[in-house]
Order: structure tokens, then C-alpha cells, then sequence
């Protein structure tokens, strides 16, 4: 059986989940490919990988996709963990509802996919690295996103908490993203971020890819924000 690196990609059916995918698979790595849709198919057919259809939100769904893989490849030595959008609105406008989807897709997606991979990962001896897709709202306060805002930083915390823990055989760091190409964004949005215009998918698979790496092998806990310039905390 070949050693060849192996990455489970979530959320992959699009965006940025489909643009990692693809930069991993052009890294050498083996690629399982995880959506709802079932267009995902289409994904792990142009990568060569493998499709598990399955939601970040149910913790069954996230056991079944490391154990797919790891029965599938025989290891496990990376993960990108994306999810999808978040609620919006006035602070007073928010329900219960839409705090708790909040808290499923930034926080427990998390911990339901790490039980399952940090264990896989250190029973093939791996350099394991995980990478969560998070959100420049993180850094710096945005009225428009307030879960966002919230529960993004949080993660940034819980990154440096299970960083120190799973070390240091598992590494865990985030990448988070302004305005990116995969959605709509209005044009004098656009020019409101210092580079002129939105990331691409690809340049957020960039950094993706690095902390996938052994490139990157001093590098735990961070959170790495690619948004252009647009937000103005100092960090």
C-alpha cells in the first residue's frame, strides 16, 4: 500500500471545499471528499478520491467519514474542515435557533470530526494536521455577522486550547477568509478591500495546503487571516 498522504476535504462539493480538494490532490495527497449534495461525486471523480455524502452537523456522519477513509487509504494525515454560512441579523433579531445552528457548524463540527481523526491519525504514526475554514469576523467585530463574530472567535480559542493538547503529534491551526469569489460580492464592496477585489478560492486553498504540509510543521494553534487587508484589528 502506498504512503502517500491522505486528506479528508468537507464540504467539498463547491467553493472552497472543491478548490482544496483540488490543491491537495495536486499535492499528492489522497483525497476523501465529503458533502450532503451529491454533486460531490463530481469532486472526488476529477480528483481521483472518494465521496462520502454526510453532514458536519451529525456526529455519526463525521465518525463514518474518518473510518470510511481510513478503511478505504489505510491512513489519515490531514483534514480541511469546511462548513457552510452562517445566520445574520441584528443581535435582537437572532433566535435560539439560529445561535445553536451557529455553534453546530463552528464549534461542534470541530470536536465531532477531531474524537474521530486525532485518534486515526496518531495510530498511523502521522504528522496529523488539522485545518478549519473560518472567518475574517473572527479578528474584528462585524454588526452584519454577529454569530459569526461570535462563535468564530471562539474557535480561535479552542484552537490554541487543542493545540497545546494534541501536540505533538497533531497540529490544528485556521485559515480565515474575507469576501472570497465563491458568492456574489457587490463591486463597491469589493472596492473597499485593500487589494481591489475578493480572494479567489484557490489563493484560500493556498494557505489550506501549506498548513497541510510538512511545510508548516512549526506551525500550531494560529489562525491565519486572508482577507485582502479589509479588516483593520491589529493582531
Amino acid at each position: 500500500m502506498t504512503t502517500s498522504p491522505v486528506a479528508i476535504v468537507t464540504a467539498a462539493s463547491k467553493g472552497i471545499g472543491a478548490a482544496c480538494a483540488r490543491h491537495l490532490a495536486a499535492d499528492g495527497f489522497r483525497v476523501a471528499v465529503m458533502s450532503r449534495s451529491d454533486a460531490v461525486q463530481a469532486v472526488a471523480d476529477e480528483v481521483g478520491g472518494i465521496a462520502i455524502q454526510g453532514d458536519v452537523t451529525k456526529a455519526d456522519d463525521m465518525e463514518r467519514v474518518v473510518a470510511t477513509t481510513v478503511e478505504h487509504y489505510g491512513r489519515l494525515d490531514a483534514v480541511a474542515l469546511s462548513t457552510g454560512h452562517l445566520p445574520q441579523g441584528a443581535l435582537l433579531d437572532l433566535t435560539d435557533d439560529d445561535w445553536q445552528a451557529g455553534l453546530d457548524l463552528v464549534i461542534l463540527s470541530v470536536m465531532r470530526l477531531a474524537r474521530a481523526a486525532v485518534p486515526a491519525m496518531r495510530a498511523c504514526q502521522a504528522e496529523g494536521s488539522i485545518v478549519c475554514i473560518s472567518g475574517a469576523a473572527a479578528r474584528e467585530v462585524m454588526d452584519k455577522f454577529p454569530v459569526s463574530t461570535v462563535l468564530r472567535a471562539g474557535l480561535s480559542g479552542m484552537i490554541r486550547l487543542a493545540a497545546r493538547q494534541w501536540a505533538p503529534d497533531v497540529r490544528i491551526n485556521a485559515v480565515l477568509p474575507g469576501y472570497v469569489d465563491s458568492y456574489d460580492v457587490p463591486p463597491e464592496l469589493a472596492a473597499q478591500i485593500p487589494v481591489g477585489r475578493p480572494a479567489t478560492t484557490g489563493e484560500i486553498a493556498d494557505i489550506v495546503s501549506f498548513l497541510c504540509s510538512s511545510a508548516s510543521r512549526y506551525v500550531t494553534g494560529e489562525s491565519i487571516c486572508a482577507d485582502g487587508g479589509f479588516t483593520t484589528a491589529i493582531r
